[in-house]
């Protein structure tokens, strides 16, 4: 499948809206398709030969609450026929129990294919772009103008490299690779490239408000998240430097592991190895997908450029540890959901604040919680935990940048 580091990329570089209608022909767990459609509502079609792949596909989607935007089909990509894609009617490509489906033709197609499978596939899509409607296509790894298939290619020439195609490298460090609409040029669709996203200034973060999540975690994946967290804080802790010196110049996430190993306030990195992405997808899948549609409806703050996972935190609350900082934000990153994993009546103190608004001397006030919810938040925005003064409090969060994906901790 593409990888997850990659996906907020590829949807940049496709410049989705609700209006349009996304192909993934290849689309494996359906992740990309799921992204998709909640960060942007348009309406998302996966095609893949394995039966396995579509049932998970579907599966995911309706986890997510994405099944009215997305459907899925088995179907032999190889064995589709010319206007097939463009009407939306696959025919006998389908799958024998999908046959007699029709689909919304596509404005925009992303394949996850490389070498023989997209050399194979290649001259279709090259008839499908030149008949229209306006149809962008887009391609991960491998550019349509240069793909080779090393199983049955010449070497000397011929294949899905000479077709003539026109393609935008605009986001090449990314592996992505675009085929503008028929007509349009390369310089054209490199010329309307929307503006880069501009990075919110904290007097800004600071009045706009934190979205409050209902129910985002169920019981089972709260415990779910605990026993990972529990275990990782063991394994950290182990990890984490037993001092720091003054003269060997520790960096900021050497400096941050050694605090994190305290007992008033301990935290462990869910990310670290992409030890939360292989033990729990579908939930992180699930997370995601709330992120990407709650931020749609309000602040947009993973619009315009690529994004990815920063860090997924499990922090667990002793007597004495907050966040007491009054200028603590998230800086650096974009967006930031933390999600409450222990009843409220557990604790005492503990509160989580927000600030009260952008002006000079505002201050904060408490943004309350019940075990399950998310507050979903501009990560420049000023908040605190007030100190615990009984008892133990657990949360769960997640922080969205522009950068890579990191795999250590916060910087790496």
């Amino acid at each position: 499948p593409c990888a997850s580091a990659r996906v907020g990329a590829l949807l940049h570089a496709a410049r989705l809206s609700e209006e349009d209608v996304v192909y993934d022909l290849g689309c494996g767990d359906g992740r990309v398709l799921h992204a998709a459609a909640a960060q942007h509502g348009c309406t998302c079609v996966g095609l893949d030969i394995d039966a396995d792949c579509i049932a998970e596909a579907s599966g995911r989607a309706a986890e997510q609450g994405l099944s009215s935007r997305c459907s899925f089909a088995a179907c032999d990509l190889l064995a589709l026929t010319t206007g097939a894609l463009r009407c939306g009617d696959l025919g006998d490509a389908l799958a024998p129990a999908e046959r007699g489906r029709r689909f919304p033709p596509p404005t925009a197609v992303l394949i996850f294919l490389t070498g023989h499978g997209l050399s194979r596939l290649a001259p279709l899509l090259h008839r499908e772009w030149e008949a229209g409607p306006a149809l962008r296509l887009l391609t991960c790894v491998e550019a349509l103008d240069d793909v080779f298939d090393y199983e049955e290619g010449d070497l000397f020439g011929g294949g899905a490299a000479e077709l003539a195609w026109a393609v935008s490298r605009a986001h090449v460090d990314h592996g992505v690779f675009v085929v503008p609409p028929h007509g349009m040029s390369v310089e054209e669709w490199e010329a309307a490239e929307p503006a880069p996203r501009t990075p919110i200034a904290p007097a800004v973060a600071d009045g706009l408000s934190a979205a409050v999540l209902e129910g985002l975690l169920g019981e089972a994946e709260m415990e779910a998240v605990c026993e990972l967290g529990e275990r990782m804080l063991r394994e950290q802790g182990e990890e984490a430097p037993p001092a720091l010196s003054l003269f060997e110049g520790d960096g900021v996430g050497a400096v941050e592991d050694f605090f994190h190993a305290a007992g008033e306030h301990r935290v462990a990195h869910l990310h670290r190895h992409g030890a939360l992405q292989a033990e729990l997808p579908r939930l992180l899948g699930r997370l995601l997908a709330r992120v990407l549609d709650a931020d749609r409806r309000s602040h947009r703050l993973l619009h315009g450029g690529g994004h990815a996972l920063r860090s997924a935190e499990y922090h667990v609350y002793g007597v004495g540890g907050s966040v007491s900082d009054p200028e603590h934000r998230d800086a650096g990153s974009l967006l930031t959901l933390t999600v409450l994993l222990s009843p409220p009546e557990d604790y005492s103190g503990a509160e989580l604040l927000f600030s009260a608004g952008g002006e000079a001397g505002a201050g904060l006030e408490p943004l309350r919680l019940r075990r399950g919810d998310g507050a979903l938040f501009p990560s420049e925005k000023r908040h605190n935990v007030t100190p615990l003064t009984a008892g133990c409090r657990r949360s769960f969060v997640l922080e969205f940048w522009a950068g890579g994906a990191n795999v250590y901790n916060r910087h790496r």
